[in-house]
């Protein structure tokens, strides 16, 4: 009987860990949506602001977290909490939203600005403009994404093309202007 509880809870283990959450952004390419392994850090030393997450946490709490850390200033930290926000939960606006103005942040702090923190932030403003429930984050992604290049997509304009568009090389073969005018180096 104990081997039969056993065998019955190492399957449904199983099941749950081989459940594909990445179903929602497996479109061509869109891996970005959910994978946020590629920017931000994950892991290192426990500070004191984070013995909330040792328990249990949802999205929710670690937005709360992030948007904390973000208003204190700590964008590194803010980047952390809220790309295990997202992860938890992808469609969550307004943890998006934070995480792109947290990127931002990041990107404008620098002084050689990354083209790929570049590339990543401008697609994380265009999922929230193309995703949001609500005017008002639609509109505020639509700005950031006229202020970091220079350009709105049209209307008519799928999303292949805009992000052809606007995006640039990750090489570093061209410079990365905010507000548009990309020049080569």
């Amino acid at each position: 009987m104990n081997s039969q509880k056993s065998i019955c809870l190492a399957l449904s283990a199983a099941f749950v860990l081989a459940s594909p959450l990445s179903a929602l952004a497996k479109e061509k390419g869109d891996d970005w949506i959910k994978d946020t392994s590629q920017i931000g850090k994950s892991n290192g030393v426990i500070m004191s602001n984070q013995l909330l997450e040792l328990g249990m946490f949802t999205g929710s709490t670690l937005r709360i977290q992030g948007e904390q850390a973000l208003r204190l200033g700590d964008t590194d930290r803010a980047i952390t909490v809220l790309q295990r926000s997202i992860e938890m939960e992808p469609l969550d606006m307004d943890g998006r939203i934070l995480y792109a103005s947290a990127l931002e942040k990041k990107l404008l702090a620098q002084k050689e600005r990354d083209p790929k923190l570049y590339n990543f932030v401008i697609k994380q403003w265009y999922f929230v403009s193309e995703k949001a429930e609500f005017a008002d984050q639609k509109f505020q992604a639509i700005g950031h994404i006229q202020n970091l290049t220079g350009t709105l997509p049209k209307w008519y304009e799928r999303k292949g093309k805009f992000l052809k568009r606007v995006l640039i090389p990750e090489d570093g073969s061209v410079k990365v202007a905010i507000g548009g005018g990309a020049k080569t180096q």
